[in-house]
């Protein structure tokens, strides 16, 4: 994992059945607990359930992960409210090490019992499951770095009023411009604890807000979102201008040939650049070959792009540790087209020989690491400039069903959605069908010729029943984006 010295290496495999140091509960350490508003579980109480899982166990490392979410959505379809739901969730996962041998039961029991059931239940997988000779033990306990608090209490206690009272401006503005309307208004509240036997011990809440917003014609679509870590500050009211117009401007499109043109991408269509590409900017996929920085740390690789992931920028979604409870460090993974760095978990660095750089998803077979705080850095160009020093380009929206073709190539197909127009002369001429593409998403990016000045915070991407990344990024000019076939909407 790349700090030795912090972790105790696994035992030997003919004494894989002796624990050297039973699994043990946690120092308390002099810093206090966070108390939150009602509606969380709370730093304490979930400090209390990892320690008795930690007790509870019988191997030689553990670790405890625990998920608390409350999660409230009203969706609306056709300018009316059709679902309201609040959903109140918690997932206990425990991980035990035997030797070389590893193995995690997850639950959503928080009770006493649930808890030792849990725990038995790993430590005895843990001597059956067959050994993995590249397990480097646990990571150990490191000092954490404060991240901005992402909680806002406001949010957190955010009421089925609140949330009908956004829908409703956002289908007044459809209606009013007659247009249908559909989408969501989203409040949640997430609570992440990680404990080991080594000594880690992290904690964090976060609250989101969220609007989507969709509108749609007799011959064309619109498309907007929003996100906060407020819901005073969600900005609804421009969610729908941006939604309602595109959704104007987009009806009786035409057709347009398909092939290579300029493009000019909004913020959702390089939000999805962005998470394909970033996906590959990790240790794992350097290593098993399939990343297109693997062996061109140092070159270039893009156009005069740069990519950070900042888990302490206070305007995303701050968290300062992974989820093994290790600090995570702010990275230049591209600095102006060149290729600078990749995220580790523990185990990739370990067996890699490099530096544990504090970014591990939850164990899994797939991907291990991923930059969870993604941000393209802005440049100097207006969205109106960036259209204005096109001659002729197309205009797009977001991508729709994108899908890997070719990792190593980074080769992605999918289509446009919500507002596709076609650019001449530097002015939006008129609206046009949506394509089908197929590109390298690293090599439309080395063509870049323009980066919008102003970021749009994102809707973060989900995965195991987390929200584990977030997306800052600006809108594009790009030289060269192949569009393989047109539709007929």
């Amino acid at each position: 994992m790349g700090h030795p010295e912090l972790r105790q290496g696994p035992a030997r495999p003919d004494r894989a059945h002796r624990s050297r140091r039973r699994a043990r509960a946690l120092p308390q350490r002099a810093s206090g607990r966070r108390q939150l508003s009602g509606v969380t579980v709370g730093e304490g109480a979930l400090r209390s359930i990892c320690d008795r899982a930690l007790q509870a166990v019988d191997g030689d490392q553990a670790e405890v992960v625990v998920i608390a979410r409350n999660a409230a959505l009203t969706r609306f379809a056709n300018a009316a409210i059709h679902q309201n739901v609040v959903s109140r969730e918690a997932e206990l996962r425990v991980r035990v090490v035997r030797g070389t041998r590893v193995a995690m039961v997850t639950t959503d029991r928080l009770d006493d019992e649930g808890v030792r059931l849990v725990a038995r239940d790993a430590s005895d997988l843990a001597k059956i499951t067959p050994e993995n000779p590249t397990f480097g033990g646990l990571a150990g306990d490191r000092d954490l770095v404060p991240a901005p608090s992402a909680y806002v209490e406001r949010t957190a206690e955010a009421t089925p009023l609140d949330r009908a009272r956004a829908a409703k401006q956002l289908c007044d503005a459809a209606r009013g411009a007659s247009l249908s309307a559909a989408g969501y208004v989203a409040t949640n509240m997430q609570e992440l604890a990680i404990a080991n036997s080594l000594g880690v011990w992290a904690y964090s809440a976060a609250t989101t807000s969220d609007a989507e917003l969709a509108v749609l014609g007799d011959a064309g679509s619109g498309f907007a979102q929003r996100l906060s870590l407020d819901v005073r500050t969600l900005d609804i009211a421009g969610c729908a201008r941006e939604a309602v117009d595109k959704a104007k401007a987009a009806q009786k499109p035409r057709d347009l040939a398909p092939g290579t043109y300029e493009v000019v991408l909004e913020p959702y269509a390089v939000r999805d650049l962005i998470a394909f590409l970033g996906s590959q900017l990790t240790g794992n996929a350097v290593e098993e070959g399939r990343s297109f920085v693997t062996g061109k740390l140092g070159q270039k690789v893009t156009g005069d792009v740069t990519l950070v992931d900042d888990p302490f920028d206070p305007k995303g979604l701050p968290r300062g540790f992974d989820l093994e409870g290790q600090p995570s460090q702010r990275l230049t993974l591209i600095e102006r087209g060149v290729a600078k760095a990749v995220v580790y978990d523990s185990q990739t660095a370990y067996r890699t020989g490099q530096k544990n750089t504090g970014h591990a998803l939850p164990p899994n077979p797939f991907q291990p690491a991923a930059p969870m705080h993604l941000r393209l850095e802005p440049g100097t160009k207006t969205r109106e400039e960036l259209i204005k020093e096109s001659k002729r380009a197309v205009l797009i929206t977001r991508f729709w069903y994108t899908r890997w073709v070719h990792q190593l190539r980074t080769i992605v197909t999918g289509m446009t959605r919500d507002g596709t127009f076609a650019i001449e002369d530097g002015e939006i001429a008129y609206p046009v069908k949506n394509f089908r593409f197929t590109q390298s998403y690293h090599d439309a990016l080395g063509g870049t010729l323009g980066i919008g000045r102003d970021l749009s915070l994102l809707v973060p991407g989900e995965q195991f029943g987390l929200q584990v990344s977030s997306y800052r990024v600006p809108a594009l000019r790009l030289g060269a984006f192949t569009f393989t076939g047109a539709t007929q909407y």
